[in-house]
């Protein structure tokens, strides 16, 4: 495969890319100009119009690199992060190949299944690019969904420079309260299938697949994850490349 990956992603997460500029064909883009409609994009933050464009334009195939689903919690940078290939977050639940669930930090993070709770959680996204992607006005979805579920427990998340700890503190109350989690696509979906609670997707996420589901067997969501996130040393060394191929394409 050929691949042409934005500098700015490779300014800003220089870590990821080292495997893949080493052993496959890698040219550095820095505007729209530069695109090659035949050479797979790979790509991180910053998700910039002209990258959006392009991709819907000109149907270009590409992985999207960003936080990973669970387990960054533990760290003060984050450790883990996600491959999807042609979306925002791996939706496609392929064929596993060696079991991955053992590269999951579940530890303080697994509980049985409890539809008992207090309310019905709303984790509302940022209005930022990422939801650009998705062709929708926010502030017009956003008063949609709330006419839609008005005794729902309303949670932004936060702006700024709250921390990733911070940030997991609050949530993971609020999610182990409720009866269950509705999000268009955030983390707290896959946090929320790890603590016993259902969830409803009104966007994009990696456990669509198992929404409005209860007391089933969450084996192959487990591995579904594992083998849609991966560790830096698992970027350094190639495992996530040759994972995603093999899972993803």
């Amino acid at each position: 495969m050929q691949f042409q990956i934005p500098s700015e992603s490779i300014r800003i997460r220089e870590q990821l890319f080292p495997y893949l500029r080493e052993h496959y064909d890698c040219k550095i883009i820095n505007s729209a100009e530069d695109i090659e409609q035949n050479r797979t994009l790979v790509f991180s933050a910053p998700f910039d119009n002209y990258l959006q464009q392009a991709i819907k334009k000109h149907n270009i195939n590409f992985f999207y690199i960003d936080n990973g689903y669970i387990g960054n919690h533990r760290y003060k940078k984050p450790w883990y992060y996600r491959i999807s290939y042609n979306s925002l977050q791996n939706t496609r639940v392929g064929t596993f190949g060696t079991s991955r669930i053992h590269t999951l930090e579940l530890a303080d993070r697994w509980a049985d299944w409890n539809t008992d709770g207090d309310y019905d959680l709303l984790v509302m996204p940022l209005p930022n690019k990422l939801f650009t992607w998705f062709g929708k006005d926010y502030d017009t979805w956003r008063e949609q969904v709330l006419a839609e579920y008005p005794h729902a427990l309303v949670r932004d998340k936060p702006g700024g420079r709250a921390s990733r700890q911070q940030r997991f503190q609050d949530i993971v109350p609020l999610i182990s309260s409720s009866r269950k989690v509705i999000t268009h696509h955030s983390m707290a979906a896959v946090e929320a299938l790890c603590l016993g609670k259902p969830v409803e997707i009104l966007g994009e996420s990696a456990v669509e697949h198992w929404q409005n589901k209860t007391n089933f067997d969450r084996t192959d969501m487990l591995e579904h994850i594992a083998h849609s996130q991966f560790s830096r040393d698992e970027f350094a060394d190639g495992t996530a490349w040759q994972v995603t191929m093999e899972y993803q394409l």
